[in-house]
């Protein structure tokens, strides 16, 4: 008899976590876990660099980041207006990547470096809708 009391109960408890959660967004947990530079935009991997058809940029004085494919059909590039130095520093940024074939931007985005290790940096805004790893080449 109580074995069928706990199993609905149980359901219940696992939907209500569920509905916790907010749906597009990065998750920091398993975002910091890979130093794969990406780009994810509304929880969703939008840009993953392969290092076999892929090529990265980075131009300290500019502030600016670049990976692309070898054909540059996929791309993002990320513009700081100052770059991040240390993990906790934040700098407004324009995001701009490739999506099915379209270029789209989000301007404006604050973003700030949750780890720096090495030359890899992971950044995330406060909503966790833009997020990125990138790697500082010098």
């Amino acid at each position: 008899m109580k074995a069928t009391r706990i199993l609905p109960a149980a359901i219940a408890a696992f939907l209500i976590l569920q509905a916790c959660e907010p749906q597009g967004v990065t998750l920091l947990s398993t975002f910091t876990a890979s130093n794969t530079v990406r780009l994810e935009i509304d929880g969703a991997k939008v840009f993953l660099h392969d290092d076999a058809d892929c090529q990265m940029a980075f131009n300290a004085r500019r502030g600016e980041f670049r990976a692309h494919d070898d054909l540059m059909q996929q791309y993002f590039i990320i513009v700081f207006e100052s770059m991040p130095q240390k993990a906790g520093d934040r700098s407004n940024a324009t995001i701009t990547w490739t999506d099915g074939g379209y270029e789209r931007v989000r301007n404006n985005i604050t973003l700030e470096a949750k780890s720096l290790r090495g030359d890899v940096m992971w950044l995330c805004d406060d909503s966790r809708r833009n997020a990125a790893v990138i790697r500082i080449l010098e």
